[in-house]
């Protein structure tokens, strides 16, 4: 049990340190952002001649908020595995005496936790600026993200694999992040094949429960956590394939 705890002690220095050193950049994110907010809240509020409805107020911020969660844990997996990648240090991972799988955890779980105080920190600027402050039960939403991001966790580890084996695979990936706008926008309630893809169960979940929709039965919670389950699975399986390929050619510690 120490070592897990040393590891996952040493994870979290290294997060923080990170964070320190490129201040600038984690600073830069916030702003940026920011700035892509307030370019769709003026847009819309320019087509619709400055009245925008309540309602349709409450999805857009919804809807941004979801898009920076869901690619922010996209990103924890694909990103992570594609820089270490870069810099070299990919193969140092695998000399951990825990195995490369536990490191990759520790960092899912540092992540999320970073994701979900972005997200707030998001949350809270957007309803500033818009001036509609929205009822969220945060632990029922922190419950509906547990069940849901283990998919786009799957699709991280599936695509950060590729890394591995191609090392430049930034495009593809961009690809990917833009592709979950449409994930978190699409209705997946009641069941229906828009129900399957990554991430838009939960996003449609949260939404309408924040939006003051009827509660959901308890088969429906089953089937976020089984679709979870099956990306997340297929993407462990695909990134076993590709890690094993690496290590056939002797590619972990290339670049």
């Amino acid at each position: 049990m120490k070592r897990y705890l040393n590891l996952f002690a040493a994870e979290t220095m290294k997060n923080i340190a990170e964070m320190r050193r490129y201040l600038f950049d984690t600073l830069s994110a916030v702003v940026i952002f920011y700035i892509i907010f307030l370019a769709m809240f003026f847009g819309l509020k320019g087509l619709a001649k400055g009245q925008i409805s309540a309602e349709t107020l409450d999805h857009m911020i919804i809807g941004y908020i979801l898009w920076t969660f869901a690619m922010t844990s996209f990103q924890s997996t694909s990103y992570k595995i594609y820089e270490e990648s870069q810099r070299g240090t990919l193969e140092q991972l695998y000399l951990c005496s825990l195995g490369m799988e536990w490191t990759l955890i520790f960092r899912l779980i540092l992540d999320f936790v970073f994701s979900f105080f972005f997200s707030a920190v998001m949350l809270f600027i957007t309803m500033l600026t818009t001036g509609r402050w929205l009822s969220i039960d945060i632990p029922y939403v922190f419950f509906i993200l547990l069940l849901s991001l283990p998919a786009l966790w799957g699709i991280g580890l599936a695509f950060g694999s590729l890394s591995m084996v191609f090392k430049k695979t930034t495009a593809f990936m961009q690809i990917i992040t833009f592709g979950l706008i449409g994930a978190v926008s699409l209705n997946g309630y009641p069941v229906n094949i828009m129900t399957f893809i990554p991430f838009t169960a939960g996003a449609t979940t949260i939404r309408r429960s924040i939006t003051g929709a009827p509660a959901f039965p308890a088969s429906w919670y089953m089937t976020i956590a089984l679709i979870s389950l099956v990306y997340l699975t297929a993407g462990i399986v695909i990134f076993k394939i590709f890690e094993r390929e690496a290590r056939k050619k002797n590619l972990l510690n290339q670049y």
